[in-house]
């Protein structure tokens, strides 16, 4: 499928523009500062979301951020939280209902996800060069994904907190937003599977 031209033609320029040749990364010049700028103009107050995470770590809604040394397993550990909400949505009915595409972008890490509609469910594409044509976007934080796969959190929760941003054609937003509520009942299903079998 033919991926987004525009956004990444902006991303070459914006780079081109910025970097001299020669010139080594400063604080005027962070690579991850520049993708974030350019991702909150594409997606007009994608940038929210951050403000959003430490509002919720503050009231209660996100865990609280702990002094810790560095983690070296971040990535490992968020890829593996796209995947499960992958799988969640293979399990989803509504998902293999409506069978929509789309991608998400983490603001903390600027790490792009495809999860692509397929026969069986979902092909979930981690580290994805960008969105493809149509697909609704959503604009997330790394935090908020791990909450919603341990089920601290659900979609609409997250959004009406300002966890998630929906952008693309309104009615493929809630298509979407439908998908991830059906992910949600899927988890709680096996959940209460599981504790009957236990019984």
């Amino acid at each position: 499928m033919k991926r987004i031209s525009t956004y990444w033609g902006v991303v070459a320029l914006a780079a081109a523009l910025i970097w001299p040749v020669k010139a080594e990364a400063c604080g005027y010049h962070d690579p991850s500062l520049i993708a974030r700028g350019i991702l909150n103009w594409t997606y007009p107050k994608a940038l929210y979301v951050g403000t959003a995470v430490w509002q919720a770590e503050a009231s209660g809604v996100l865990p609280r951020p702990t002094q810790t040394p560095m983690d070296l397993f971040t990535y490992q550990r968020t890829v593996r939280h796209l995947q499960t909400l992958g799988e969640r949505l293979r399990s989803s009915r509504i998902a293999q209902a409506q069978g929509s595409s789309f991608s998400m972008v983490l603001l903390d890490s600027m790490l792009w996800t495809r999860f692509a509609a397929a026969p069986d469910g979902y092909a979930v594409e981690v580290h994805a060069s960008g969105p493809s044509a149509g697909d609704v976007v959503l604009v997330t934080h790394g935090k908020a994904i791990q909450a919603l796969v341990e089920g601290s959190l659900d979609a609409a929760v997250a959004e009406k907190h300002g966890l998630i941003r929906f952008y693309g054609a309104a009615a493929s937003q809630g298509e979407v937003r439908n998908i991830l509520v059906g992910a949600a009942v899927a988890q709680n299903e096996q959940a209460t599977a599981v504790t009957d079998q236990a019984n």
